[in-house]
C-alpha cells in the first residue's frame, strides 16, 4: 500500500476528488491545503511571492511534518505548488527522503512566481500546458474528468443552447456578454454564471481590467454553484463555453469534464485542435478578439469519442499516468 502526502488547492472540490479516487485505489492519503490560507491577504501574498510573507508558509509545512513525524511516505504529491516555498520543499525531502516529490502544474508557468525556479527541487514535473512541457521538457499530460461527470445524458428537453459557468476573469465578462446578445439575437437562450471570490477581487478587476469596464456588481456571484447543479444545468444544455485565461494555454477542467459527458464544446483554445480528441463537429473556435457565433452549430449532434480515448481523460487514468511515470523513472 502507498502512502501519499498530498497538497493542493482548494478547488471547487478537486482536490477531495483526486484524494478519494488515490484512496479507492489502494493508497494511503493525508490531503492538506497548498496554500496556508485562502483568504484574500494570503493568496495576494502568495500569487505575488511576497518575501515576507515565506516564514508563514514555511511554518506551515514545518506544522504539518511534525503532525506526521511518525509516518513514511513514498510520495510526496504537489498539485501547482505555488504556495510552497523553496525551503518548505527542502524540510518535505529531509523528513521524508525517500519519497519521491511529484509536481503536477494546472496552471501555466507565466502564472506562477517562481514556478520555473522550483522545477528543478523535484523528482518529476508534469504540466498540462503544451508550451510549457516542450520549453521546460516537463512531461504533458492533459486534466481530467472525475464520475461525476461521465456519462452522455440525453434530455427530455434542452433549456439552454449555450451555458457558461466559471470564474469572471480576464476577457471572461465581455466574451459571455458578446455571446449572450448574439444568442438573443437568433432566438437562442445562453445561461451564465459568472464567479468571483470576493467583492476585493472584483473591485480590483474594475479598477486593472479593461474587460470588466461593463462589469456590475449585481452581474457577478459570491457563491460557487454545486457540482450536482453544475452537472444538470451541463446537462440540458446543447453546447457549453470555454473561455480560458489569456496567460493560459493548457485546457481547462471544463473542456476535459465535457468529454466525459459527451457534450459539444465552444472555446477560444484554438490550442484544442492538436489534441487526439479534437474533432470539429464536437468543438467550435471562437475568436477571443472578436468572437462571433456559428449559430449552425448549436443544431448539430455529438459525435461520439473512442472508448480508449474516452477512458485516457478519466480521473483514474490521470492518477495512474502520474504515480507510473514516477515510479519508472
Amino acid at each position: 500500500m502507498k502512502r501519499i502526502l498530498m497538497f493542493c488547492p482548494s478547488f471547487f472540490g478537486y482536490d477531495k476528488k483526486m484524494a478519494e479516487a488515490l484512496r479507492s485505489q489502494g493508497c494511503q492519503v493525508d490531503l492538506y491545503d497548498e496554500r496556508v490560507s485562502n483568504n484574500v491577504f494570503a493568496k495576494i501574498c502568495i500569487r505575488y511571492n511576497v518575501k515576507l510573507f515565506h516564514p508563514v508558509l514555511d511554518r506551515y509545512i514545518a506544522r504539518i511534518i511534525a503532525e506526521n513525524a511518525d509516518k513514511q511516505y513514498d510520495y510526496v504529491f504537489i498539485i501547482k505548488g505555488e504556495g510552497i516555498t523553496r525551503k518548505g520543499l527542502s524540510r518535505l525531502r529531509s523528513a521524508y527522503p525517500q519519497a519521491r516529490q511529484i509536481l503536477y502544474l494546472w496552471d501555466s508557468l507565466d502564472n506562477i512566481a517562481d514556478g520555473v525556479g522550483k522545477l528543478s527541487l523535484y523528482d518529476k514535473v508534469l504540466t498540462f500546458d503544451p508550451q510549457d512541457a516542450k520549453a521546460y521538457g516537463l512531461h504533458f499530460r492533459p486534466l481530467f474528468y472525475h464520475k461525476g461527470f461521465s456519462g452522455k445524458v440525453e434530455p427530455a428537453e434542452f433549456h439552454y443552447d449555450i451555458a457558461f459557468i466559471g470564474t469572471a476573469h480576464s476577457s471572461r465578462p465581455r466574451i459571455v456578454k458578446s455571446l449572450t446578445a448574439q444568442c438573443e439575437a437568433a432566438g437562442r437562450k445562453f445561461y451564465s454564471y459568472l464567479f468571483t471570490p470576493h467583492y476585493l477581487v472584483y473591485l480590483y478587476n474594475k479598477l486593472l481590467n479593461r474587460e470588466y469596464r461593463d462589469v456590475k456588481w449585481s452581474d457577478v456571484r459570491t457563491q460557487s454553484l454545486p457540482a450536482q447543479t453544475v452537472r444538470e444545468i451541463y446537462d440540458t444544455s446543447r453546447c457549453v463555453l470555454d473561455v480560458e485565461h489569456g496567460k493560459q494555454r493548457g485546457l481547462t477542467m471544463r473542456t476535459i469534464e465535457m468529454l466525459g459527458m459527451g457534450k459539444k464544446v465552444i472555446t477560444t483554445n484554438s490550442l484544442i485542435a492538436q489534441y487526439d480528441f479534437y474533432n470539429p463537429k464536437n468543438f467550435f473556435i471562437l475568436d477571443r478578439e472578436n468572437p462571433v457565433l456559428d449559430v449552425a452549430f448549436l443544431d448539430t449532434s455529438y459525435e461520439p469519442l473512442s472508448t480508449e480515448i474516452q477512458e485516457k481523460y478519466s480521473l483514474d487514468f490521470f492518477l495512474k499516468e502520474i504515480f507510473e511515470f514516477g515510479v519508472d523513472a
